[in-house]
């Protein structure tokens, strides 16, 4: 076996008695490593809850639940292992599942018993376990859309300002410092909000204390001033001297504040008194820009005929060169506020620190009224139930309580903390003692720390590192063996990576070195990394070409090997997407596309938008174009001015749209020639408005008498709809749409159409493949080029990572209303740092222009490791591409500092002196480019003007029913009643609310507070749920839960659906059928198919009856979904019915 590095260290970590914090860089096998110290755990504590796992997406929390679940199944059914590590793994699993044995956990059948929580799930556990004894009530669902809440707070509190007292003051000062811009005070306020569980526990010591602002500033300037200080320790003798010497020499007209300084015999003092004379003094030492000097003359000081002291003065440079981290250190400073804060600007923190506190709690109102509540309030709900008691920081009673129920504590990804979730941390563990047996583990990659806009601080990573968490101090480890990149990308990365890292770590800043990985796998043959430049106006072409034959080429040769295109923003795709379709690549977009751009989605939210409002004009129009009706543009013109003339003659406006609608088509049955029409309407058009006028009216008829949802539904397939999609790509975003708008619906309207289409616009359209040309029909599941966002990647690998655009910018930073921060020192203090934008009609002062730099700096850090994530996805070969420009001299000129290749574009430029890179130069005409740029047009099917819908060859065609979707004529639940089938529908949404969401985050607690959601959606189905009715869906879920193939069924998988709805044409005129699976995944490797039935024996009837009638009922069903999959993937296909209520499973023959 190959020598692994890091053996000493990752064994120490399994040590169960010791608390540790894992660095952890890309591909050391991080997960591997929490799964065997849980498996460690798990042979120390009496009960598995005693464990618990804390991460920060679903994704990673199922991911831990599969490798933990996994390696106790092998050890309790499979031999021990070969491989050295897999075998470690087996034993310690194995003594797991003796004890588990031993002590009867039953962990094998019940693997919800380990606790493994996203960081969101367990303070949602907190909040809601302790509900009564923190006075918040049931934490309620969060709001998909708070945004909304957040301006309503902003907006009521602004309101205030025509009232009298203190409030209105101090709005009064806000409005005046904004030029009296409501808008824009309402966007600061409303911005504000949505982090406020970061600043909220700061902002209430600002309100007591007028000073606050001033003493944090003052504090962050000797913080400063002391490491330069510290910095400058081996040369402040010489330092002092020269400057001394500068002083006497310098003539006043060149710099007056230095000929001033008079006798200069100490360095200045540690303060802000001190600044003016730190930055004068270091003038000499770097340029206007924080350059480090690389000459000195009279002007500083230094003449020229002084040799010996300006020989010394350039020695000094040198040594300052030679030390990056002073000259970083020197640039802090030279930026660092310089003066108090002013009185204009005190006014307006004076003003925030009182506002803030009540724009919370307004917020906290408005959710009340609408029983909502958003992350940050779940968050702060847990921190005031672990809030310590107010007698000398005493543990709370919630704390002990859960402190006796916890002994290990395991926390993944912790790079991506936030202050809120660190204090919650400390508070959790706030009453451990040392040697008590009780210990906490956390495990990240500083370096691969991506979401300072989710207000992860990775600060508080090397905080932890250096400083107790709470009562607990933590050993550092360092992984180093990369197990997943060959050799010669980990020797690449560690070249062009040790110095695009900064040198120095800084808490503050968030400013990690970078740490260096030992490749555990051999060299690749061929060259690991390359780097593709290109020249010229028209790069972004060339670059498109170039990787749609780097593709192309590298499917031909590996065709087994994955391949990645990875990106840092959306856009730079527009060129890409286009080329691999030319190509006739095969490739799959996963959150790139939005969902509201899907042409499906647009006429769905048209027919939306003219069903809720029949004077509409805009919407009904949009629909009278969409494909399903299909009106030409002269026709629609036609309409439209037969509309407007109509309207006009009748003047009502409420229904105007749809009434001249049916007007016009009462005139075209009664009068074909009829003069009213201004324009005359083609013979198609005259067909179409016949076939469709009457399915408006209809569903116009109708209103009221069904929930939104199903009323657009079935007017969208009445009209057509589904005969217009042109693949199953566009039936599952159709479905997106439809179950976003049941979620946002409130009977037969929405409960506020601005909420609903911001929820629009932030999902994304379903990540089918486009497979180009039908040759590629058979393509295999690697072979198929993956096109995600840098940060969708993190956390995956692939054989072969593009990635394109490196030389394009991340855009401006925007001018801030309010800029703030959070300040940890070196001793773990927090505080809070905020400067308001300088007065419409002043400037900046110095504490924003302070924290603006602070933003940039963060925000160029990050970009740094947004590179390093990208490049380290990489297994086999990586490419980089971005343009490049040459100097009349033949040197490479830098690349901008906001560009990705900016941090390692010594070691490209390097790479392109020596040859080992290539450069193309643009010969793409103006013409091509622009072709190029324009997305490719979708070919919209306009439908035939004598369409009619088909029969559907399933009994039903509502997507929505999935209990009787896609299902035979032959019904075995056909004796079901109305209200047993809205109880089937209710009960279909919580399984599938489960799966998606995980068992574990659903606690018994949970479960049993569902009744109250059930009663309503009941109520909106038209049913009044009595108790017992309740009681059975309750029921049904717990048996369900209760049972092994229930929560088999239940668990995390590969390729998991709920729902499914699947697609297929069914005859040459190309009608389009659904069918939707309730629930499917993949299986060692084999693709299960499982509907849901309610069905029970009938009195009577023994089981082996009722298996057969159900098999009977259910067979052809079950093999139209096996024939439907076989089509699309390799996967073997089984098939099997499972009964909630029994609880019953049955495995068919699909036939």
């Amino acid at each position: 076996m190959t020598e692994i590095a890091d053996l000493q260290q990752r064994r120490q970590a399994l040590d169960p008695s010791q608390s540790f914090i894992v660095s952890a860089p890309a591909g050391s096998g991080k997960t591997g490593l929490i799964t065997q110290r849980v498996l460690r755990l798990l042979c120390t504590v009496d009960n598995p809850e005693e464990i618990l796992s804390i991460t920060f997406t679903r994704k990673a929390s199922r991911e831990m639940a599969s490798r933990i679940h996994s390696a106790l199944r092998q050890a309790a059914y499979s031999p021990r292992p070969i491989d050295e590590y897999e075998a470690q793994t087996w034993d310690l699993a194995a003594a797991a599942v003796e004890r588990n044995r031993q002590l009867g956990w039953n962990l094998l059948d019940m693997p919800g018993r380990l606790r493994i929580q996203t960081i969101d799930g367990f303070c949602r556990y907190i909040a809601s376990q302790f509900a009564l004894e923190t006075k918040f009530g049931p934490i309620p669902e969060p709001s998909e859309q708070p945004q909304i809440h957040y301006q309503s707070a902003a907006r009521m509190l602004l309101d205030k300002i025509e009232e009298a007292g203190p409030v209105a003051e101090q709005l009064a000062v806000l409005l005046a410092h904004t030029g009296n811009d409501m808008a824009r005070c309402e966007t600061l306020l409303s911005e504000l909000l949505g982090k406020r569980e970061q600043w909220l526990p700061l902002i209430y010591d600002a309100g007591k204390n007028s000073q606050y602002f001033q003493q944090v500033i003052e504090q962050v300037v000797a913080d400063n001033l002391l490491q330069l200080d510290e910095a400058l320790m081996p040369i402040a003798g010489e330092l002092i001297e020269l400057i001394d010497f500068a002083a006497q020499h310098v003539a006043p007209e060149d710099n007056f504040a230095l000929s001033e300084l008079g006798s200069f015999s100490e360095l200045p003092e540690i303060g802000l008194d001190g600044v003016a004379q730190w930055k004068l003094i270091l003038g000499l030492l770097v340029t206007k820009s924080n350059e480090p000097r690389k000459t000195i003359n009279v002007k500083q000081g230094f003449p020229s005929d002084q040799k010996e002291v300006k020989a010394r003065i350039m020695a000094l440079l040198d040594w300052c060169r030679e030390h990056p981290e002073l000259n970083d250190i020197i640039a802090n400073v030279m930026h660092l506020p310089d003066a108090e804060i002013d009185q204009s600007q005190q006014k307006m923190l004076d003003a925030l620190g009182f506002l803030l506190p009540l724009l919370a709690a307004q917020l906290d109102v408005i959710f009340q009224q609408q029983g909502q509540c958003d992350y940050p309030a779940i968050t702060l709900a847990a921190l005031n139930a672990l809030e310590p008691e107010a007698e000398g920081g005493v543990v709370s009673d919630i704390t002990l309580r859960l402190d006796y129920q916890l002994r290990h504590i395991l926390v993944d990804e912790f790079q991506d903390t936030s202050a809120a979730q660190i204090k919650l941390l400390e508070q959790l563990i706030g009453g451990w003692q040392p040697g008590d047996g009780r210990t906490l583990f956390l495990v990240g990659d500083a370096m691969q720390s991506l979401y300072g806009f989710r207000n992860a601080n990775v600060g508080l990573f090397l905080n932890a590192q250096r400083n107790p968490v709470g009562p607990v101090q933590c050993t550092p480890l360092t992984l180093s063996s990369n197990f997943r990149s060959h050799k010669g990308i980990v020797q690449w990365v560690n070249s062009a990576f040790t110095d695009a890292f900064p040198a120095r770590a800084d808490i503050s800043r968030g400013a990690i070195p970078y740490s260096s990985s030992v490749a555990v796998k051999a060299t690749d043959n061929g060259q690991s990394v390359s780097f593709q430049g290109f020249i010229g106006d028209h790069h972004k072409v060339d670059e498109a070409d170039y990787i749609a034959k780097l593709c192309s080429d590298l499917r031909d040769t590996n065709p087994d090997q994955s391949i990645a295109i990875l990106v840092r923003g959306r856009g730079h795709l527009r060129s890409i997407i286009p080329a691999l379709r030319e190509a006739n690549l095969f490739w799959q977009a996963i959150d790139i596309t939005p969902l509201a751009s899907r042409m499906p989605v647009i006429d769905l939210l048209s027919l939306t938008r003219a069903l809720l409002s029949p004077a509409d004009k805009i919407a009904w129009l949009a629909v009278l174009r969409a494909p399903f009706c299909g009106l030409s543009l002269g026709d629609l013109l036609a309409v439209a001015n037969s509309i407007e003339s109509d309207v006009e003659n009748r003047n009502q406006p409420n229904n105007a749209i749809l009434d001249s609608l049916i007007q016009l088509f009462d005139s075209l049955i009664s009068e074909p020639c009829s003069g009213s029409i201004r324009q005359p309407i083609s013979a198609h058009g005259k067909q179409t408005l016949k076939r469709i006028i009457p399915l408006l009216k209809t569903a116009w008829n109708n209103r009221g008498r069904t929930n939104l949802r199903t009323a657009v539904e079935q007017l969208w397939i009445d009209l057509g709809g589904p005969a217009t999609l042109l693949n199953s790509a566009d039936l599952s975003d159709a479905r997106s749409y439809l179950d976003l708008l049941e979620t946002w619906q409130s009977g037969a309207t929405l409960r506020d159409w601005n909420s609903f289409k911001l929820a629009v616009d932030k999902l994304y359209a379903a990540p089918s493949p486009d497979n180009g040309g039908a040759g590629n029909s058979d393509a295999s599941p690697r072979s198929v080029i993956q096109i995600m966002t840098i940060h969708k990647a993190k956390g995956l690998e692939f054989d072969h990572v593009i990635l394109p655009g490196l030389s394009r910018g991340s855009g401006s930073d925007k001018k801030q209303l309010l800029r703030w921060q959070q300040h940890i020192d070196e001793h773990s203090g927090c505080s809070l740092i905020m400067a308001p934008l300088g007065a419409h009609d002043e400037e900046d002062d110095s504490v924003y222009s302070y924290l603006k730099r602070e933003d940039s700096l963060k925000t160029h850090l990050e970009s740094t490791r947004v590179l390093y994530v990208a490049a380290t996805r990489a297994v086999r070969r990586l490419y980089l591409c971005g343009t490049v420009k040459q100097a009349k001299n033949g040197s490479w000129q830098p690349t901008g500092k906001s560009t990705l290749l900016a941090p390692i574009w010594n070691s490209i430029e390097e790479g392109l002196n020596a040859g080992l890179y290539n450069v193309q130069q643009s010969t793409t005409e103006a013409s091509g480019e622009q072709l190029k740029e324009i997305p490719s047009l979708r070919h919209i099917r306009r439908l035939d003007a004598q369409f009619q819908p088909p029969p559907s060859p399933d009994s039903s065609a509502n997507l929505g029913t999935p209990e009787t979707a896609a299902e035979s004529g032959v019904d075995a639940d056909s004796s079901l009643s109305s209200r047993a089938r809205s109880m089937g529908t209710v009960l279909h949404r919580t399984l599938k609310q489960l799966a998606n969401e995980g068992l574990d985050q659903w606690p018994e607690v949970r479960i049993n507070q569902l009744p109250v959601t059930w009663a309503a959606q009941l109520k909106e189905l038209g049913m009044l749920a009595t108790p017992d009715e309740l009681q059975g869906i309750l029921q049904a879920v717990n048996s369900m839960l209760a049972d092994q193939r229930g929560r088999w069924i239940l668990q995390r998988h590969e390729q998991a659906q709920c729902e499914q709805a699947l697609g297929y044409r069914y005859s040459d005129r190309g009608h389009v059928g659904t069918s939707v699976i309730d629930r499917t995944f993949v299986d060692d490797g084999i693709r299960w198919i499982i509907d849901y039935k309610l069905s029970q024996p009938a009195e009577g009837e023994s089981e082996a009856q009722f298996i057969r009638r159900q098999s009977s009922a259910y067979s052809a069903q079950l093999g139209h979904y096996a024939k439907l999959y076989g089509s699309m993937q390799p996967n073997p296909v089984r098939c099997a019915l499972y009964f909630p209520q029994i609880p019953m499973f049955i495995e068919l023959e699909a036939e």
